[in-house]
């Protein structure tokens, strides 16, 4: 039987795991937002996205506890940095967090079901976007600078084998796969499944981008 890839094993989660699941890989990506306002001064705006993530745990260990959905998606949309005129590489990671956050609160308002796979893309893409511009920089010059289609081809195909085997993606696409055999098999409580998955995330000890938490 052909192992299912990542994101297929994510759309046969249950809903309620599925948001779990984004919530974990979030905990893993919100500080890269926290330190995009931290470097530009902006000590009100840092704390936004946890303080929401928090909101989100919060409302998946316990359904009863509700919050202003759209307040917080209006706060986090109005926060988001833009990329076109701010060209400094933590732009990215921090509105790659802001998105997935925003997908989550809109997948509670039953308008964005693909949530959990997009942040799960948003994470590795993250990776991806990173290693080209630092470990795998120079062959991606490279093979950029390949006039003929062929060449180009097969070469591309050589540089996504040296992205999908650096440590950094295959530490992220495992930690991804150990945490949807956790919701996958698990047998606790609603309570209890939320504090372990929390607690997965926070002993990484690494941020998806590999910075220390």
């Amino acid at each position: 039987m052909k192992k299912l890839s990542t994101f297929q094993r994510i759309r046969e989660l249950k809903p309620q795991l599925a948001i779990v699941f984004a919530a974990s890989v979030l905990s893993r990506m919100t500080p890269h937002y926290t330190l995009y306002f931290e470097a530009n001064d902006d000590a009100e705006q840092a704390p936004l996205a946890q303080h929401i993530l928090q909101l989100v745990w919060q409302r998946l260990a316990d359904p009863k506890q509700s919050f202003n959905l759209n307040v917080q998606i209006e706060k986090l949309e109005a926060s988001l940095p833009d990329p076109a005129t701010d060209t400094t590489f933590g732009v990215l990671p921090a509105v790659d967090a802001g998105l997935g956050l925003i997908a989550v609160l809109r997948f509670w308002q039953n308008v964005q079901d693909d949530a959990p796979v997009m942040v799960a893309k948003l994470a590795q893409g993250g990776v991806e976007a990173f290693l080209l511009a630092t470990d795998i920089a120079e062959e991606y010059a490279q093979v950029q600078a390949i006039t003929d289609e062929e060449e180009y081809d097969k070469a591309n195909r050589v540089l996504n084998q040296h992205i999908k085997a650096h440590p950094l993606m295959m530490f992220e696409t495992e930690w991804q796969n150990t945490l949807l055999d956790v919701l996958q098999n698990n047998k606790l409580s609603n309570q209890d499944l939320v504090q372990q998955c929390q607690q997965m995330a926070h002993e990484t000890g690494i941020t998806t981008l590999g910075i220390e938490l």
